[in-house]
């Protein structure tokens, strides 16, 4: 303890750094629209996956659209960002064709990324469903696509314990000169070899394949039993061209059909067949699943969002539509707590703009805990996924999807766990009906069909990113706000900053400066000079880092922190308030 006193009394004396970046830039509760730029010109650019990233920060994918500089019409996007929201990361990949990126995963092995859409292939003239890997600093690393007769599409990419990647979407199937599609589901190892492809078959008979259209917009791993969730629309029962019904697959993980279910709203006085959408399933503790959504069931020239869950066997365990009259609402992503459900998606009415939404529901349904819009008042903004945010702040969401601004603009719409961006009038609260819905659960088999796939080479462009803070709040940002704005290759000198916020309940961020890569360490004391906890212990680049401390575990008192890297060490004193 006589050491680590003496250290903090020389960490006392340390130069102060001179600080000039703009306020945006450590509020950590706010809304960004990212642009791809060429030159003067603004791309168009939609946010469809977001994740938060390992190495502290996020990643949004999806798809983007710079004629100037880009590579075809319409390319995969991939924009990473720091914990604050600046991009330090941005790629176009893609063909001279039209491709769309839908989901993004992180290897928590290396840090790399893998992506999932579908690109054209020139060689047969069809889109591809396509998965592509980039390592943590965004080099391509390999890329492969389902390759057989008929066109295809990936939707979502999941990663699970083992980091497996489970991957689904759709395939045609042929009927003549007809093409239906049908549920693809395929299955990677960590090394991005194929374990297994499929295409899942409807059968109208024991000897007739149905001309039915089934294509999967989710996938999910469960944990309990180690098995897939698909959650897919389907026309097997309406027999239109678009009226669909909510279908649910649970696949074994070697891509075996456990059960299938469709879930029909039973409206026994409606005179038109409802059409309902999902667009996200995720897993339950107890072995089911939570579905997301839309749905007309109610009014048959609106959306309402629809919201169930299912029991490990497919049974339903409760079923709520959302929407208010005269509304237009759509659900497309779906987090957990397990206490309360938070859904992201969006509003308009029939003639006007749409509002990015973001809704909590207890978990068990039931009347919204609260509803959020984004501004109103503003021009068009749509939600399309959203995590539980690890970055930055201590509780809340992170959200992206697109809004209309220069172009259509990429966003970061970072909020608290109430939906609200402390000190910033960024988004209004409204009232939102619910409905207990009925529901008739039917089925129909499906058989699988073996696919195959092959290596694929898109190109890769490197173009420029504009950002700007459409909205920020003020509750992140330190009392006493110094900022500075090297950037990494100006880093230096060795540094340690001090914990933000201090006093801190439960969790800290503590920034650091290496001027050079090497082994960092950063250790938590307590009092007595105990070693209680390890933050880092690993390799880092050159520059400026940041790393979030949870004393979740921890008992209120005085704790220290010291860093190691080189012959660099220094130590802080915190304190946690419980």
């Amino acid at each position: 303890m006589k050491h680590l006193t003496l250290q903090i009394a020389k960490a006392a004396t340390a130069v102060l750094f001179t600080f000039v970046l703009t306020l945006s830039s450590f509020a950590q509760y706010q809304i960004r629209n990212y642009d791809s730029k060429c030159g003067a010109s603004s791309g168009a650019d939609y946010g469809r996956s977001i994740i938060n990233r390992v190495d502290n920060g996020y990643v949004i994918a999806g798809y983007s659209y710079a004629s100037a500089c880009g590579i075809g019409p319409f390319d995969w996007m991939f924009l990473r960002m720091k914990s604050n929201g600046n991009p330090d990361l941005f790629k176009l990949i893609g063909t001279q064709a039209d491709d769309k990126c839908y989901s993004v995963i992180q290897s928590p092995n290396d840090s790399g990324y893998v992506m999932a859409g579908y690109m054209y292939d020139q060689s047969t003239f069809k889109n591809r469903a396509t998965i592509v890997k980039l390592n943590k600093s965004g080099t391509l690393q390999y890329s492969k696509i389902i390759y057989d007769s008929s066109a295809s599409v990936y939707s979502q990419i999941v990663n699970d314990p083992a980091n497996v990647r489970g991957l689904t979407g759709w395939e045609e199937k042929k009927f003549g000169d007809k093409s239906r599609n049908k549920i693809l589901a395929s299955q990677y190892s960590p090394a991005g070899v194929l374990n297994w492809a499929y295409r899942y078959d409807s059968w109208s008979t024991s000897t007739m394949v149905s001309k039915s259209i089934e294509e999967a917009y989710s996938i999910c791993f469960q944990p309990a039993g180690g098995v897939y969730g698909l959650a897919a629309r389907t026309n097997f029962y309406s027999g239109a061209a678009n009226i669909w019904d909510i279908m649910v697959v649970k696949l074994s993980y070697s891509g075996n059909v456990i059960w299938k279910k469709v879930y029909r709203f039973n409206m026994p006085s409606t005179n038109y067949y409802p059409s309902s959408e999902p667009r996200k399933i995720i897993p339950m503790t107890d072995g089911g699943f939570v579905i997301v959504g839309s749905t007309n069931a109610y009014v048959q020239t609106e959306s309402d969002i629809v919201v169930f869950r299912v029991s490990s066997n497919g049974n339903l365990m409760w079923s709520n539509t959302y929407g208010n009259t005269g509304f237009l609402e759509y659900g497309n992503s779906v987090v957990s707590d397990g206490n309360n459900l938070t859904i992201a998606g969006y509003r308009k009415r029939s003639t006007t703009s749409p509002d990015a939404l973001l809704m909590k529901i207890p978990v068990v349904g039931g009347a919204p805990l609260w509803t959020r819009i984004w501004d109103p008042a503003s021009t068009s903004e749509a939600g399309f996924d959203l995590v539980r945010s690890t970055t930055g702040a201590a509780d809340g969401f992170a959200i992206t999807g697109d809004a209309v601004r220069t172009s259509n603009d990429a966003f970061l719409w970072r909020t608290n766990n109430d939906g609200n961006i402390v000190g910033g009038d960024c988004n209004n609260s409204v009232g939102m009906q619910y409905y207990t819905n009925p529901h008739k659960l039917d089925s129909f088999a499906l058989i699988k069909v073996k696919l195959n796939e092959k290596e694929f080479n898109p190109l890769v462009v490197t173009p420029q990113i504009a950002n700007d803070t459409l909205c920020i709040g003020t509750a992140a940002v330190p009392e006493e706000t110094i900022y500075d704005n090297k950037n990494e290759s100006e880093v230096k000198d060795y540094s340690l900053s001090q914990n933000y916020p201090n006093p801190f309940n439960p969790v800290t961020s503590i920034k650091f400066d290496i001027p050079k890569d090497g082994l960092v360490k950063i250790r938590i004391y307590d009092i007595s000079g105990k070693e209680v906890y390890t933050l880092i212990n690993e390799f880092k680049s050159a520059g400026r880092h940041q790393a979030e401390f949870n004393a979740g575990s921890l008992s209120t008192g005085v704790y220290y922190y010291k860093i190691e890297s080189g012959n660099f060490t220094d130590i802080k004193k915190m304190i946690l308030i419980k």
